[in-house]
């Protein structure tokens, strides 16, 4: 899968079970799907939709605005050949949804591509959050990868795994490629560039760009700075991960998320792009993901009320059900499992006034 902080953060990457993989065709597999008159969506492939972000491309008569940008760079390249294909216009804006690197990182091949003169625009706290915690984090699986590689190859050499067991053939050949698969990431991303907002906001910003109206709107959530993009003349809204296949709640603030959702709910809304995931043609998702961030503060807040630590919390809280709820593939039951703890525990800590 392509490391992004989304799944960075989910758990520690052990190379015995997966690694980052990075799309080497050059026609990435996006599912292109024009929501309404010149905005198309960008829909990552089934299998990797949690692992890298979808993207928004809204294209006007002189200009083009991307929203999200992948941290994979053949998902990037092959979106602006995508533009360049369709129209002679340029790409002047790239939106943030918000910091994670799998809708940050891809910023700087726009500004390759364009010129310096594009902005990007964000929420104001993208301008630290991008360098100090998305290009860190990937700084930082650089370094693991680096160190544990060597070890890796030796323990394939001897086919054994971390804890002295025997490998099968299969499951040399599964390490094998897991190997491969961690250099290939790392050749891209040991010297990893970024491209900073340049024009950011504060908690609402109203433009008519690319021929129509397109609003950006701060909630926090998901992220301290997530950005709903919203075009109110043709009812879409551009959500990030605020509104997302499978949530994940490792950065969030889950109180506040569900206070966002429940603005979205009153909102005119007839088409959602989610971060991750396909597109949302009615509120069902919408009504999932509050129930479930609902249920985990509800339940934090009464192991709270009855003295728990957070260990007991965490063991306490039951989710279960809205796993089925959630995930609609195996691959997505894992990811809930991999992730729900972190929910327990940012709902901990909001509650406890104790998030920095």
């Amino acid at each position: 899968m392509t490391v992004s902080l989304r799944v960075l953060a989910a758990a520690t990457v052990a190379l015995s079970l997966a690694a980052p993989t990075q799309a080497q065709q050059a026609d990435y597999p996006w599912r292109v799907e024009e929501v309404a008159e010149g905005i198309f969506a960008f829909l990552q492939p089934a299998a990797t939709r949690l692992d890298d972000s979808n993207t928004t491309v809204i294209v006007g008569t002189n200009e083009v605005i991307v929203v999200d940008a992948q941290s994979d760079p053949a998902a990037v390249h092959s979106v602006i050949a995508w533009i360049d294909s369709k129209t002679d216009a340029p790409v002047t804006m790239v939106i943030n949804t918000h910091w994670h690197a799998d809708h940050t990182q891809g910023n700087v091949l726009y500004r390759d591509a364009f010129g310096d003169n594009i902005e990007i625009i964000s929420h104001q706290s993208l301008v630290q959050d991008i360098p100090e915690r998305a290009a860190a984090g990937v700084q930082e699986q650089v370094e693991y990868y680096e160190a544990e590689l060597p070890a890796a190859r030796e323990r394939l050499t001897q086919g054994v795994f971390r804890d002295g067991s025997t490998m099968t053939d299969l499951e040399k050949g599964e390490q094998r490629a897991v190997i491969s698969q961690a250099d290939a990431w790392l050749a891209t991303n040991r010297d990893s560039r970024w491209a900073l907002p340049n024009r950011p906001y504060g908690l609402r910003q109203r433009l008519r760009r690319a021929g129509r109206t397109i609003e950006l709107i701060h909630f926090e959530g998901h992220t301290r700075g997530d950005t709903v993009v919203w075009l109110p003349e043709e009812g879409v809204a551009i959500t990030g991960d605020l509104l997302d296949d499978v949530p994940y709640a490792g950065h969030s603030y889950p109180s506040t998320w569900a206070a966002a959702l429940a603005t979205l709910g009153q909102m005119p809304i007839r088409t959602t792009i989610p971060g991750h995931g396909p597109v949302f043609r009615d509120g069902a998702k919408l009504e999932v993901v509050q129930g479930f961030l609902d249920d985990l503060v509800a339940q934090v807040a009464a192991a709270i009320a009855a003295g728990h630590d957070l260990e007991t919390t965490v063991a306490m809280v039951d989710l279960a059900a809205w796993q089925e709820a959630l995930a609609s593939d195996v691959m997505a039951a894992d990811f809930f499992d991999q992730v729900v703890g972190e929910a327990v525990e940012r709902a901990w800590l909001e509650a406890r006034g104790e998030i920095k």
